[in-house]
């Protein structure tokens, strides 16, 4: 097993045809290179590819402060784990943690932890769903539309809320930021009621075939009245008239409403993601 250190993005992107053979598990990653593909100029802060006999099998890239994601070609077993974190602790002893596909990151971030010496925690354990066809929920009142400009710092406080919601690290500012993306790509949908807004969703992450749903949030005082499922079975109806062969979504596990009622609208379960942390 060998490691290879990449410096830029444009590098990365020969590895998007790999990732692409399991789409849903590396929405993220393949985001990740596709939104900095037009940015020569920047470097990802960690990107290191792990070959077996000049074939590679796994891809680690950070390119947020946070953590590192994982990405994993090919069936690896534990010794061939072990021994990429014995080359991952001996180029890099500070990665602030890993996320990615189960059983395997959890293997390589417990080698890894102890290899450098640092306590590991698991920060927030995910399920990931995909959707091909949907299941149309109970009638709910109200209507889908896209979301305005004019609604623009409605969404910022709803991100920051969902964001602590979800038990994810997100600023004042990144909100802003994500806000204006999905306005400007018209992918910022919004379930209204009697002319309210009370539930909203996003899309994101296109790739070949497939497109995540994101960003999914409900004001505490309209819960439990159907809007979230009539929201994202709207956008997901629509998403898939576009042309996309499946949806993907991801869940924080703690949260069982959430994982129930995606469910009940078509959402298969795919597979399990964890965030691990060092300290």
């Amino acid at each position: 097993m060998k490691a290879e250190y990449i410096t830029n993005w444009k590098e990365l992107q020969s590895y998007i045809p790999l990732l692409l053979e399991k789409e849903i598990a590396h929405n993220i990653i393949i985001g990740a290179i596709v939104s900095n593909q037009d940015h020569p100029e920047k470097e990802p802060h960690l990107a290191v590819v792990f070959s077996r006999e000049d074939e590679p099998v796994m891809l680690l890239l950070q390119n947020i402060d946070a953590q590192a994601l994982l990405a994993v070609f090919t069936n690896l077993t534990d010794l061939e784990l072990q021994e990429c974190a014995n080359l991952l602790a001996k180029e890099k002893t500070d990665l602030p943690g890993i996320m990615g596909e189960l059983p395997y990151t959890e293997w390589l971030s417990m080698q890894y932890a102890q290899l450098v010496h640092k306590n590991r925690v698991v920060s927030i354990s995910q399920r990931i769903y995909q959707l091909k066809q949907v299941v149309p929920p109970q009638s709910t009142p109200g209507k889908l539309r896209l979301g305005q400009a004019e609604e623009k710092e409605l969404f910022i406080k709803w991100g920051l809320q969902f964001a602590q919601d979800a038990n994810v690290s997100l600023t004042e500012e990144e909100s802003e930021e994500r806000v204006s993306r999905f306005l400007s790509e018209r992918r910022l949908y919004v379930w209204e009621d009697h002319g309210e807004p009370v539930s909203m969703a996003a899309a994101s992450r296109p790739s070949k075939t497939n497109i995540n749903i994101s960003f999914v949030y409900t004001p505490a005082n309209q819960r439990k009245k159907g809007y979230a499922s009539a929201c994202v079975a709207e956008v997901s109806a629509r998403l898939l008239e576009e042309g996309y062969q499946t949806l993907s979504l991801y869940t924080d596990l703690s949260n069982p409403t959430s994982n129930h009622i995606y469910q009940e609208i078509g959402f298969e379960h795919l597979l399990d993601s964890k965030l691990f942390h060092f300290t």
